[in-house]
């Protein structure tokens, strides 16, 4: 075999490499997904080293064939373009913040349809086709230059993607760290260990910053086979339901940071609880209901032992099951026998948990869950002032997907605080971000209803609603 013959082969062996580079995995979660950015780390490491082969080569042949017959044809342009080059340096650096993404991968907390899945994939099938598409680029350098064009507006959606993902992933890990920190104060608390209690007071500044930076009112998930966790969920999600409310309460508003603190540990005694208990899809017997109504004298006589000073703080975490009308639990307290604060967690206590999912049965809705609470206070049984501030929070919080009576979809983004109309706490400001059908828009419109005629908030959708809906659209959202 002559060296023409040889390097021909050698030719045929590059190209046949490059065509079997990367192929596409089987559609799954963001472990095919990081298979798949591996892969693309190939190609990348590939397309320079055939580049310098191939010039190599066509180097070596152009010496050695016949000045009649033309080189074998390259499969990648002989010389790229330095903007090319350029873009194929920031093509494999984001490469490796997908695979550095999907290794540190946060799985979202409430166990539901996770739009975060279906973008990371979508955008590694992206970064992965702008690279590809340079196996196609021509010879003509000025070719090149035009076709860079479309590759860097590839790859600028990958990177603002990629962007994206990292600063949600983010928040979900300091989300998660928060609620594992919160349930090993409370673990702590009611196992009598030692507590940092700086950490509750600082968790207390922070929730009621994130209150006046008007964020969504998150309602993280709580496993019931993890009772510090469970607790730790659900007193956060109350937490930030009266940091929302304090700021309109004469009583509370100078001490609002307290009555936070309140909130994240007036129900420690629920990590005490066996497992099971918590977890129990039916109803429970008189024996399993006198456990869990035992949960707020644990809670209490843990914050003895641990701030024997702060009897306030005792006396509300003992009573905030308690009910106006004598018919709540540890004591069967009435009407003025139950501290402020008690009946303002009690109120709070309610709402959160009807609109969190429990063992026996799903959430209910934000306006459903307040809807529910305000007719307990009309009732008699909650306070019905601390019930009316929850208007505050309106019918659907920030973070809501809502249908508008037009068709159109939106997210709330922003509640009316101040005014006193009874319609206002359904009427918040939307940014519309879809048409009728879920269509996308060109661009968000931002709707405040309480000063428009003829638009309204049929439905809130439900959290898994509206993340199919618009998750893949509008994740940074969500």
């Amino acid at each position: 075999m002559d060296a023409q013959e040889r390097l021909a082969q050698r030719v045929a062996a590059l190209c046949q490499r490059l065509s079997v580079l990367g192929s596409a995995p089987a559609p799954g979660g963001c472990t095919a997904v990081s298979s798949r950015v591996q892969q693309l780390e190939q190609v990348c490491r590939h397309i320079a080293e055939i580049q310098r082969s191939a010039n190599h080569l066509d180097t070596t042949l152009a010496d050695t064939a016949p000045a009649a017959e033309p080189p074998a044809p390259a499969t990648l342009p002989r010389q790229l373009a330095w903007r090319t080059r350029r873009l194929l340096v920031e093509g494999r650096a984001l490469l490796d913040e997908l695979k550095a993404l999907g290794e540190r991968w946060v799985p979202d907390d409430r166990g539901e349809h996770d739009p975060l899945d279906t973008l990371y994939q979508q955008t590694a099938a992206l970064a992965e086709l702008a690279l590809r598409a340079v196996q196609t680029f021509p010879e003509a350098v000025s070719e090149q230059r035009r076709l860079c064009g479309g590759l860097e507006a590839a790859l600028g959606v990958v990177r603002d993607r990629v962007a994206g993902l990292r600063v949600i992933l983010d928040r979900r890990r300091r989300e998660a760290e928060r609620v594992e920190g919160l349930a090993h104060l409370l673990t702590a608390l009611v196992q009598n260990r030692p507590v940092l209690w700086k950490a509750f007071e600082g968790l207390a500044e922070d929730l009621l910053a994130e209150a006046d930076d008007a964020a969504p009112l998150r309602w993280p998930g709580g496993l019931a086979d993890r009772p510090g966790r469970w607790a730790a969920a659900h007193a956060l999600t109350a937490a930030r339901v009266v940091a929302r409310v304090v700021p309109g309460d004469p009583a509370w508003r100078g001490r609002a940071a307290d009555a936070v603190l309140a909130a994240l540990v007036y129900d420690a005694g629920m990590a005490a609880l066996p497992a099971e208990l918590l977890a129990k899809p039916g109803p429970l017997d008189d024996d399993e209901r006198r456990q869990i109504e035992a949960h707020a004298g644990l809670g209490a006589e843990a914050l003895r032992r641990a701030a024997p000073h702060a009897g306030w703080l005792i006396e509300a975490v003992r009573a905030h099951h308690e009910r106006l009308d004598g018919t709540g639990y540890p004591a069967g307290l009435e009407g003025d026998q139950i501290p402020p604060l008690a009946r303002l967690l009690a109120v709070c206590d309610v709402y959160t948990a009807l609109a969190s999912p429990r063992a026996h049965r799903p959430a209910m809705s934000p306006r459903s869950a307040l809807t529910h609470t305000l007719a307990e206070a009309e009732s008699g049984r909650l306070d019905l002032e601390a019930a009316g501030r929850l208007l505050a929070i309106s019918f659907y919080p920030v973070g809501s997907v809502v249908e508008l009576s037009d068709g159109s979809l939106g997210i709330v983004v922003a509640s009316h605080t101040t005014r006193p109309e009874l319609t206002t706490p359904t009427r918040p400001v939307v940014q519309v971000v879809a048409g009728e059908g879920g269509q996308p828009l060109p661009w968000p419109e931002h709707v405040n209803l309480a000063q428009v005629e003829g638009r309204h908030i049929v439905r809130g959708l439900t959290a898994e609603e509206g993340r199919t809906l618009l998750g893949a659209r509008h994740w940074h959202l969500l």
